[in-house]
C-alpha cells in the first residue's frame, strides 16, 4: 500500500516538474526556485495560528487544533516538507499508545485524529502571485506524499508565505485557505 502511495505520487511529480514553469511576468530580477527553497530550509515550531471565517476572527476554542496546538513545519532545500500540527487539551488527546491496543476505542483514535493533521510531499513555488521571492511568495505543498486525511493524498495545497527577522530569530507566516470561507494564519519560529 506504501509503496502504490509512493509510486502514485513520484508519476505526479513527473508530470508536475516536467512543465515548463510558467514566465516570471514584471520581475526585474527573478529569483528561482532553489534561492527560495534556500531561503526557507529549515524546521519552524508553531507559536500561533489564527482562524477567520468570512474574515472575521473565530476564536481558537473549538476549532481542529484547540487554544494551544503544537506543531513543526519542515523546509528541504532541496523541495521536500513536512508538516504535523495537533491540538494539546486533555480533552481530545485521550491517553493512547502506539501501536493501536485491543482495548483501545475507536472513538478515542477518532479523537485524536479529528485534532491532528500530518503531511509531507515536495513543494514548489507558485508563479500565481507576482514575483515570488525569498521573503513573501506562494508555495504549493504536493502533490502530497503522505497525509492523514485520506482526499488530501495526491493533492497541491496552496499557502502564501512571507518571511520576518526579528530580534528572536526568523519567523515564518503561512496563510491557508480552507474553503467556504475559512481561513487560516500560521505563525512559526525557525528552530534550527
Amino acid at each position: 500500500m506504501i509503496q502504490h502511495m509512493l509510486l502514485t505520487s513520484w508519476s505526479l511529480l513527473s508530470i508536475v516538474f516536467a512543465h515548463p514553469q510558467p514566465e516570471k511576468k514584471g520581475c526585474e530580477n527573478p529569483y528561482q526556485d532553489e534561492e527560495i527553497f534556500s531561503a526557507l530550509a529549515g524546521t519552524y515550531s508553531l507559536i500561533n495560528t489564527t482562524t477567520f471565517r468570512d474574515g472575521k476572527e473565530i476564536p481558537n476554542k473549538g476549532t481542529p487544533y484547540g487554544e494551544h496546538p503544537v506543531g513543526l513545519i519542515t523546509y528541504s532545500s532541496s523541495g521536500w516538507m513536512s508538516a504535523t500540527i495537533t491540538a494539546t487539551e486533555p480533552e481530545v488527546r485521550p491517553n493512547l499508545t502506539f501501536p493501536f491496543q485491543p482495548d483501545d476505542s475507536d472513538a478515542d483514535w477518532a479523537l485524536v485524529g479529528k485534532h491532528s493533521l500530518g503531511y509531507a510531499g515536495p513543494y514548489q513555488v507558485s508563479r500565481e502571485l507576482p514575483c515570488p521571492n525569498t521573503t513573501y511568495g506562494q508555495l504549493f505543498h504536493g502533490p502530497l506524499a503522505v497525509a492523514n486525511v485520506p482526499s488530501w493524498q495526491g493533492t497541491l495545497q496552496r499557502r502564501n508565505y512571507s518571511v520576518h527577522s526579528t530580534i528572536e530569530g526568523k519567523l515564518l507566516r503561512i496563510g491557508s485557505d480552507r474553503g467556504g470561507g475559512n481561513t487560516a494564519e500560521l505563525w512559526w519560529r525557525k528552530v534550527d
